[in-house]
C-alpha cells in the first residue's frame, strides 16, 4: 500500500502526544477476537439492503474520525444533531471516533458520555508493558468501555455501529461490526509506537487512523445514503514550535490528512471543528473541545438537513441502483 508508510509515521508522530489520552490510545492483543474483522468489500456484500426501502427516508451514517485528544469535539457534534432532531441510523469511527461512536450506538445519552469521559482517571487507563513492540496493552480502557456499555455484542446495540483497524502487515482497513466491543475498540485505537499491536487470527491490528482516519467508505459499505463526516484533525489549528516533538506532530499531521483527504471528500458532509490539543486534560480545554464541536454542526446544519432530507426520492433512487 503506497500510503501506508507516511500514514503510519503520522500515527506515530502523534501518538507523541496521544499516549496520555482518553480517547485514543489503547491497545494489546490479551483479549479474544471474534468474529474477525472484515475488509470493505466483504462488509459491501453484506450490507445490499438499507431501512430506506421501508421508512422512505435515507439511511443517515455518522462517522467519526480519529484524532486523540481532540475526540471530545465529537461529544459536541452529536450534542448538537440530537438538538437538532437528527439521529444517524450508523455510526463508524476510528479511534478516538470509535470510543465515542461506540458509546453512542451503544444508547448511552451523550450526556452519559460526557460524565463518564470526564469522571475516569487517566492513569487508569494506562497499563504498562515490557514488550519490544509497545510500551501498553491496553486491557483497561477495553475494560472500561464495556463496562460503560454494560458488556453488550456490538451487533445487539439498537444502533449500527462499525469500528475501523488496520492490518499491519498489508495495509488494509477492517472493520469490526460484531462481537466484543472492548476489542473492537483496543484494535482500532492502536496508536503504533506507545501500543503493542493487537494480535488477531489474521496477524496484528494497528489504529484505523493509518488506513482510514475517517472512515467514509465503510459507512457507505454499510448501506448509508447520506454521510456526515467529522474531522477533528485536519483543519484545526496545529503548533508552530520548532521543538522536535513539535516537528514531529505537524509533520505526521499533514502526512496523515494528506492521505485521509480523497475519502473523507466522498462525504455528503464534512464537520471540522478547530481543536487544540494543549490543555485538553484539563476540564476546561474538554468543555472547549465539546463547545468546538457542537458550533461547527450547527454551522453545517443547513447543509446536513438538505442532504438528510432534501426532497429527493430516495427510494426511487435505492431501486435504481
Amino acid at each position: 500500500m503506497k500510503s501506508f508508510n507516511a500514514a503510519c509515521l503520522g500515527t506515530v508522530a502523534m501518538s507523541v502526544v496521544a499516549t496520555m489520552c482518553i480517547l485514543g490510545c489503547s491497545t494489546q492483543s490479551g483479549r479474544p477476537l471474534a468474529p474477525s474483522p472484515r475488509l470493505l468489500d466483504d462488509v459491501r456484500q453484506s450490507h445490499k439492503t438499507t431501512a430506506i426501502e421501508t421508512t422512505g427516508r435515507p439511511t443517515l451514517a455518522l462517522v467519526l474520525g480519529g484524532g486523540g485528544l481532540r475526540g471530545f469535539a465529537h461529544l459536541g457534534v452529536i450534542r448538537a444533531l440530537e438538538e437538532s432532531g437528527i439521529e444517524p441510523d450508523i455510526l463508524v469511527g476510528t479511534s478516538a471516533g470509535a470510543l465515542v461512536g461506540a458509546a453512542y450506538a451503544s444508547g448511552l445519552a451523550v450526556e452519559r458520555i460526557e460524565e463518564a469521559a470526564r469522571e475516569v482517571r487517566i492513569a487508569s487507563l494506562i497499563d504498562f508493558t515490557l514488550s519490544s513492540s509497545g510500551l501498553m496493552r491496553g486491557d483497561n480502557i477495553a475494560r472500561w468501555i464495556d463496562r460503560l456499555t454494560g458488556d453488550v455484542p456490538i451487533e445487539h446495540f439498537p444502533r449500527r455501529f462499525g469500528a475501523v483497524a488496520t492490518d499491519l502487515k498489508s495495509g488494509n482497513a477492517l472493520l469490526f461490526d460484531k462481537g466484543n466491543l472492548g476489542v473492537a475498540v483496543q484494535a482500532s485505537a492502536a496508536v503504533p509506537g506507545p501500543n503493542v499491536p493487537f494480535a488477531y487470527q489474521g496477524g496484528h491490528l494497528v489504529d484505523g487512523g493509518v488506513s482510514s482516519l475517517v472512515p467514509v467508505r465503510f459507512a457507505r459499505a454499510m448501506s448509508a445514503d447520506v454521510v456526515i463526516a467529522v474531522d477533528v484533525l485536519c483543519e484545526g489549528p496545529s503548533d508552530d514550535g520548532l521543538s522536535v516533538p513539535a516537528v514531529l506532530l505537524q509533520v505526521g499531521r499533514l502526512q496523515s490528512c494528506m492521505v485521509a483527504a480523497q475519502e473523507k471528500a466522498e462525504a455528503d458532509v464534512v464537520i471540522s471543528p478547530a481543536v487544540r490539543v494543549s490543555g485538553m486534560s484539563n476540564k476546561e480545554g474538554q468543555q472547549e473541545a465539546i463547545q468546538a464541536g457542537y458550533a461547527a454542526t450547527m454551522a453545517a446544519l443547513k447543509a446536513i438537513k438538505k442532504r438528510s432530507t432534501g426532497g429527493i426520492d430516495w427510494v426511487a433512487l435505492r431501486r435504481a441502483d
